[in-house]
């Protein structure tokens, strides 16, 4: 997936789950998720979140949530392998 489709997808996740105040600057917000998706502590944060908020809402497109927790675990252990073959 592209980081785009993913970006937007997650954000638009966190403001229908009340991780995110509607009010705050969507594109600001974007370029932290960016930022933030090039860091694994980010991305496993998220992904405890989202679990979280999933669990806590009964109406949850169960279908996006699972591509999108996919789509992090798959950034999070490209990060970690890069990581792992950069310190050996």
């Amino acid at each position: 997936m592209e980081q785009k489709i993913l970006t937007d997808k997650i954000i638009g996740f966190c403001f229908d789950h009340g991780v995110l105040d509607k009010s705050e600057d969507v594109s600001t917000i974007k370029i932290m998720v960016e930022k933030g998706l090039e860091k694994e502590e980010f991305i496993e944060n998220l992904i405890n979140t989202i679990i979280h908020k999933t669990r806590s809402h009964p109406h949850v497109d169960v279908k996006q949530v699972i591509e999108i927790l996919i789509e992090l675990e798959k950034i999070r252990l490209e990060l970690e392998y890069s990581r792992r073959n950069l310190v050996s």
